[in-house]
């Protein structure tokens, strides 16, 4: 494109254009100017501030264009979730390692996952909790790396504080569990739960009972205010205290997480056990 400001439009001093190009190029001139005057006088007018003696007519009167007419927004697509196909309970492992693990996001949850006959395992550990037996022996990898500690010598021998500590990753866990996300699963899952309780000689039984019983059974056992007092017995120690003593082996199993796991765990169960729909005792 060519720059119109550099170009050089001067003549030399010997040439000077014919009488008939300059009248020329006069006449371009002034109709140049008449015209851009005549379109600064029109956009005046047209603009409503222009001041002659004439009054100029009238605009032709415009009709409106209707209103437009609301578009109706379009109703939202109402998405099916996608049916899920529960395995048999024989072939239900994979599946449910994979469904539960998605209720938390704490890395510890897949190590309770892992083995064989995980509905089978963890109906066992709800019946033995509701009828007050100790699971331990079902849970292995759930066994704290810690031993049991206590402190002071007999007469005053506590459990120790770092003996509560070595179940904080447990009630990490349990606390991490989405109730919501518990709830969904436990009715996905429910026929393979109740197969799993039939096979334990409950035929008739829904496993929900037992789930409720389990609850009740672990939220009646007291928070402690303190360390409590134990002594050696013949193979493990023993509490002083006969309202401690006179507790199930499940109760006294959950109340050596100490006080502050307790609490957390307890208060998962009580939302989870309201989520399910269990009437609790507690």
């Amino acid at each position: 494109m060519l720059n119109l400001d550099d170009m050089d439009d001067t003549l030399p001093p010997d040439a000077s254009p014919p009488p008939d190009n300059q009248r020329l190029i006069r006449l371009v001139a002034l109709a140049a100017s008449v015209a851009v005057v005549a379109l600064g006088i029109g956009a005046y007018w047209l603009l409503g501030d222009g001041d002659t003696d004439e009054t100029p007519a009238a605009p032709e009167p415009v009709a409106e264009a209707p209103a437009p007419q609301p578009v109706a927004e379009p109703e939202p697509a109402v998405i099916e979730p996608e049916p899920v196909e529960v395995p048999e309970l024989e072939e239900s492992d994979s599946f449910v390692g994979t469904v539960v693990g998605g209720l938390s996001s704490h890395p510890g949850l897949a190590a309770w996952l892992t083995g064989e006959r995980i509905i089978r395992r963890f109906v066992v550990v709800v019946d033995n909790v509701a009828n007050g037996r100790n699971p331990a022996q079902h849970l292995p990898f759930m066994r704290p790396g810690q031993r049991f500690s206590t402190t002071a010598e007999a007469p005053d021998t506590r459990v120790a504080s770092a003996s509560y500590r070595r179940y904080d990753i447990h009630a990490e866990i349990i606390d991490s569990l989405d109730a919501d996300g518990v709830v969904a699963l436990y009715g996905l899952l429910e026929p393979l739960l109740d197969a799993a309780y039939s096979e334990l000689g409950y035929p008739d039984t829904p496993f929900s009972s037992a789930l409720r019983r389990a609850i009740d059974h672990l939220l009646e056992a007291p928070v402690l205010g303190g360390p409590p007092a134990v002594a050696r017995g013949m193979v493990f120690f023993e509490h002083t205290s006969e309202q401690l003593d006179a507790l199930t082996s499940a109760q006294k199993q959950f109340i050596g997480m100490g006080p502050d796991n307790v609490r957390i765990v307890q208060a998962k169960m009580r939302a989870i056990a309201q989520a399910i729909g269990l009437a609790t005792g507690r």
